[in-house]
Protein backbone atom coordinates (compact mmCIF):
# COMPACT_ATOMS: atom_id res chain seq x y z
CA UNK A 1 0.00 0.00 0.00
CA UNK A 2 2.84 2.36 1.26
CA UNK A 3 4.29 1.26 -2.37
CA UNK A 4 1.97 2.64 -4.08
CA UNK A 5 1.21 6.00 -2.61
CA UNK A 6 4.92 6.62 -2.84
CA UNK A 7 4.43 5.49 -6.64
CA UNK A 8 1.65 7.34 -7.13
CA UNK A 9 3.52 10.80 -5.35
CA UNK A 10 6.01 10.21 -7.59
CA UNK A 11 4.39 9.99 -10.71
CA UNK A 12 2.70 13.62 -9.53
CA UNK A 13 6.06 15.00 -8.77
CA UNK A 14 7.47 13.63 -12.59
CA UNK A 15 3.80 15.09 -13.58
CA UNK A 16 4.37 18.82 -12.10
CA UNK A 17 8.53 18.93 -13.34
CA UNK A 18 7.09 17.99 -16.65
CA UNK A 19 4.71 20.77 -16.94
CA UNK A 20 7.45 23.33 -15.91
CA UNK A 21 9.52 22.23 -17.87
CA UNK A 22 7.16 22.89 -20.92
CA UNK A 23 6.04 25.95 -19.39
CA UNK A 24 9.68 27.26 -19.25
CA UNK A 25 10.44 26.21 -22.95
CA UNK A 26 7.37 27.97 -23.88
CA UNK A 27 8.42 31.14 -22.10
CA UNK A 28 11.96 30.81 -23.65
CA UNK A 29 10.25 30.54 -26.90
CA UNK A 30 8.54 34.00 -26.49
CA UNK A 31 11.39 35.57 -25.26
CA UNK A 32 13.09 34.21 -28.53
CA UNK A 33 10.46 35.41 -30.42
CA UNK A 34 10.50 38.63 -28.52
CA UNK A 35 14.03 39.28 -28.98
CA UNK A 36 13.90 38.94 -32.69
CA UNK A 37 10.93 39.44 -34.13
CA UNK A 38 9.39 42.42 -31.70
CA UNK A 39 12.67 44.07 -31.14
CA UNK A 40 13.58 44.10 -34.99
CA UNK A 41 9.74 45.47 -35.65
CA UNK A 42 10.55 48.28 -33.60
CA UNK A 43 14.14 49.20 -34.76
CA UNK A 44 13.03 48.86 -38.19
CA UNK A 45 10.58 51.45 -37.73
CA UNK A 46 13.27 54.01 -35.76
CA UNK A 47 15.46 53.18 -38.66
CA UNK A 48 13.45 54.73 -41.01
CA UNK A 49 12.06 57.63 -39.27
CA UNK A 50 15.83 58.64 -38.69
CA UNK A 51 16.05 58.26 -42.50
CA UNK A 52 13.61 60.03 -43.37
CA UNK A 53 14.32 63.01 -41.25
CA UNK A 54 17.75 62.27 -43.10
CA UNK A 55 16.18 63.25 -46.42
CA UNK A 56 13.54 65.40 -45.16
CA UNK A 57 16.99 67.80 -43.68
CA UNK A 58 19.21 66.98 -46.93
CA UNK A 59 15.93 68.64 -49.33
CA UNK A 60 16.05 71.86 -46.94
CA UNK A 61 19.75 72.28 -47.24
CA UNK A 62 19.30 71.88 -51.30
CA UNK A 63 15.99 74.77 -50.96
CA UNK A 64 17.94 76.90 -48.74
CA UNK A 65 20.94 76.45 -51.07
CA UNK A 66 18.97 77.36 -54.08
CA UNK A 67 19.33 76.41 -57.43
CA UNK A 68 23.17 77.43 -58.14
CA UNK A 69 25.81 75.36 -57.34
CA UNK A 70 27.80 77.48 -54.52
CA UNK A 71 27.73 75.08 -52.03
CA UNK A 72 29.17 72.18 -53.83
CA UNK A 73 32.05 75.10 -54.87
CA UNK A 74 33.17 75.67 -51.48
CA UNK A 75 33.99 72.09 -50.16
CA UNK A 76 37.55 71.23 -50.28
CA UNK A 77 38.94 68.26 -53.13
CA UNK A 78 40.35 65.68 -50.27
CA UNK A 79 40.66 62.07 -51.48
CA UNK A 80 42.42 61.07 -55.19
CA UNK A 81 40.29 58.57 -56.66
CA UNK A 82 41.69 55.75 -58.59
CA UNK A 83 40.35 57.19 -61.92
CA UNK A 84 42.58 60.30 -60.98
CA UNK A 85 39.48 62.54 -60.25
CA UNK A 86 39.06 63.80 -56.34
CA UNK A 87 36.47 63.62 -53.34
CA UNK A 88 35.44 66.19 -50.95
CA UNK A 89 36.37 66.49 -47.54
CA UNK A 90 33.48 67.25 -45.30
CA UNK A 91 34.57 69.59 -42.90
CA UNK A 92 31.60 68.38 -40.70
CA UNK A 93 29.05 65.80 -40.90
CA UNK A 94 26.90 67.04 -38.55
CA UNK A 95 23.12 65.13 -36.68
CA UNK A 96 20.32 67.11 -35.45
CA UNK A 97 19.77 64.52 -32.09
CA UNK A 98 19.92 61.26 -32.85
CA UNK A 99 19.59 61.81 -36.74
CA UNK A 100 21.86 60.34 -39.28
CA UNK A 101 24.96 61.75 -40.31
CA UNK A 102 24.73 59.82 -43.59
CA UNK A 103 22.78 56.74 -45.47
CA UNK A 104 24.36 53.68 -46.69
CA UNK A 105 22.74 51.54 -49.60
CA UNK A 106 24.11 47.78 -50.51
CA UNK A 107 22.48 46.62 -53.62
CA UNK A 108 23.85 43.19 -52.89
CA UNK A 109 22.17 43.12 -49.95
CA UNK A 110 18.42 43.72 -51.42
CA UNK A 111 17.64 46.16 -53.87
CA UNK A 112 15.87 48.20 -51.13
CA UNK A 113 18.37 47.90 -48.32
CA UNK A 114 19.45 50.99 -46.80
CA UNK A 115 21.04 51.78 -43.57
CA UNK A 116 21.38 55.49 -41.62
CA UNK A 117 24.61 56.12 -39.96
CA UNK A 118 24.80 57.20 -36.51
CA UNK A 119 27.42 58.36 -34.12
CA UNK A 120 28.68 55.98 -32.03
CA UNK A 121 28.27 52.32 -31.31
CA UNK A 122 26.78 51.60 -28.15
CA UNK A 123 23.94 49.38 -27.09
CA UNK A 124 21.36 52.96 -27.34
CA UNK A 125 22.47 53.94 -30.60
CA UNK A 126 22.85 50.22 -32.42
CA UNK A 127 19.45 49.11 -31.12
CA UNK A 128 17.65 51.74 -32.53
CA UNK A 129 18.10 50.28 -36.13
CA UNK A 130 20.75 50.97 -38.59
CA UNK A 131 24.40 51.11 -38.06
CA UNK A 132 26.51 53.48 -35.75
CA UNK A 133 29.87 55.35 -36.50
CA UNK A 134 33.22 54.64 -34.53
CA UNK A 135 34.01 57.77 -33.27
CA UNK A 136 37.61 57.87 -33.65
CA UNK A 137 37.56 56.57 -37.29
CA UNK A 138 37.55 59.39 -40.46
CA UNK A 139 34.34 60.34 -42.43
CA UNK A 140 34.05 59.81 -46.09
CA UNK A 141 36.05 61.02 -48.45
CA UNK A 142 38.52 61.26 -45.85
CA UNK A 143 42.04 59.35 -46.73
CA UNK A 144 41.47 57.03 -43.36
CA UNK A 145 38.91 54.53 -42.36
CA UNK A 146 35.19 55.37 -42.54
CA UNK A 147 34.46 52.42 -39.85
CA UNK A 148 30.36 51.57 -38.74
CA UNK A 149 29.14 48.93 -36.89
CA UNK A 150 25.74 47.27 -36.94
CA UNK A 151 23.53 44.02 -35.35
CA UNK A 152 23.57 41.07 -37.31
CA UNK A 153 20.70 39.20 -35.48
CA UNK A 154 17.78 41.17 -33.54
CA UNK A 155 16.82 45.24 -33.07
CA UNK A 156 16.60 45.32 -37.13
CA UNK A 157 19.48 42.76 -37.97
CA UNK A 158 20.48 45.49 -40.47
CA UNK A 159 24.19 43.43 -41.29
CA UNK A 160 22.53 40.08 -41.27
CA UNK A 161 23.58 39.03 -44.79
CA UNK A 162 26.83 40.85 -44.90
CA UNK A 163 28.41 37.65 -45.34
CA UNK A 164 26.73 38.23 -48.64
CA UNK A 165 29.15 40.76 -49.61
CA UNK A 166 31.71 39.92 -52.42
CA UNK A 167 34.56 41.10 -53.74
CA UNK A 168 33.38 43.74 -56.37
CA UNK A 169 30.36 44.40 -54.65
CA UNK A 170 29.64 48.38 -54.23
CA UNK A 171 28.37 50.30 -51.43
CA UNK A 172 26.86 53.83 -51.63
CA UNK A 173 27.18 56.58 -48.62
CA UNK A 174 24.81 59.34 -49.08
CA UNK A 175 25.88 62.06 -46.99
CA UNK A 176 25.12 65.69 -46.89
CA UNK A 177 27.88 67.09 -49.12
CA UNK A 178 27.72 64.01 -52.05
CA UNK A 179 27.54 60.32 -52.89
CA UNK A 180 30.03 58.20 -52.00
CA UNK A 181 31.10 54.84 -54.15
CA UNK A 182 33.01 52.16 -52.31
CA UNK A 183 33.72 48.85 -53.53
CA UNK A 184 34.34 45.93 -51.76
CA UNK A 185 37.87 44.13 -52.18
CA UNK A 186 38.00 42.26 -48.71
CA UNK A 187 36.29 40.07 -46.30
CA UNK A 188 37.48 38.14 -42.90
CA UNK A 189 37.19 36.77 -39.43
CA UNK A 190 38.48 38.30 -36.34
CA UNK A 191 37.92 38.04 -32.42
CA UNK A 192 36.09 40.72 -30.93
CA UNK A 193 39.67 42.29 -28.98
CA UNK A 194 41.22 42.81 -32.47
CA UNK A 195 40.01 46.71 -32.71
CA UNK A 196 42.82 47.42 -35.79
CA UNK A 197 40.78 46.26 -38.35
CA UNK A 198 39.24 49.83 -37.73
CA UNK A 199 42.59 51.99 -38.00
CA UNK A 200 43.20 54.17 -40.93
CA UNK A 201 45.31 51.30 -42.42
CA UNK A 202 43.54 48.09 -40.96
CA UNK A 203 46.02 46.38 -39.14
CA UNK A 204 49.09 48.49 -39.09
CA UNK A 205 49.08 51.09 -36.42
CA UNK A 206 51.98 53.17 -37.52
CA UNK A 207 50.95 53.05 -41.49
CA UNK A 208 50.05 56.36 -42.99
CA UNK A 209 46.11 56.26 -44.78
CA UNK A 210 46.79 57.55 -48.68
CA UNK A 211 43.02 55.85 -49.41
CA UNK A 212 39.70 56.40 -48.31
CA UNK A 213 38.09 52.85 -46.93
CA UNK A 214 34.87 51.76 -45.55
CA UNK A 215 34.56 48.61 -43.29
CA UNK A 216 31.24 47.38 -42.13
CA UNK A 217 31.76 45.42 -38.08
CA UNK A 218 29.29 43.17 -37.29
CA UNK A 219 29.08 39.51 -35.18
CA UNK A 220 29.99 36.37 -36.33
CA UNK A 221 28.65 33.79 -36.74
CA UNK A 222 24.74 34.17 -36.96
CA UNK A 223 23.47 33.82 -33.87
CA UNK A 224 26.51 33.76 -31.58
CA UNK A 225 28.45 37.39 -30.82
CA UNK A 226 31.88 35.46 -30.31
CA UNK A 227 34.05 36.85 -33.12
CA UNK A 228 33.70 39.81 -35.75
CA UNK A 229 32.59 39.82 -38.94
CA UNK A 230 34.71 42.52 -40.82
CA UNK A 231 34.17 43.54 -44.85
CA UNK A 232 36.53 46.53 -46.02
CA UNK A 233 36.03 48.41 -49.32
CA UNK A 234 37.69 51.39 -50.86
CA UNK A 235 36.51 54.49 -52.55
CA UNK A 236 36.05 54.74 -56.28
CA UNK A 237 33.92 57.20 -56.75
CA UNK A 238 32.01 60.15 -55.59
CA UNK A 239 29.76 63.20 -57.27
CA UNK A 240 27.60 66.14 -55.50
CA UNK A 241 24.21 66.35 -54.75
CA UNK A 242 23.53 68.59 -57.58
CA UNK A 243 24.68 65.35 -59.48
CA UNK A 244 22.26 62.52 -60.36
CA UNK A 245 21.87 60.03 -57.71
CA UNK A 246 23.39 56.76 -58.29
CA UNK A 247 20.52 54.12 -59.38
CA UNK A 248 21.38 52.78 -56.39
CA UNK A 249 20.40 55.36 -54.15
CA UNK A 250 17.36 56.33 -56.22
CA UNK A 251 16.07 53.53 -56.15
CA UNK A 252 16.46 52.84 -52.22
CA UNK A 253 14.42 55.63 -51.45
CA UNK A 254 17.45 58.58 -51.92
Amino acid sequence: MSRGRRRGAGTRILGVTGELLITLGVMGLLFVVWEIWWTGLDANREAQAIEDDFHSRIEQGEADAGSDSAADSEQTECQQLPDGSAATCPEQMETVGTGAMAVLYAPALGSDWSAPVRAGVDDETLNAGGVGHYPETQLPGEAGNFAVAGHRLTYGDVLRDQDRLSTGDEIYVESPDGYYTYEVYESYVVLPHQSEVVLPVPGEPSAQADRSLLTLTTCHPLFSNRERLITHAELVDWSPLSAEAPAAVAQGGG
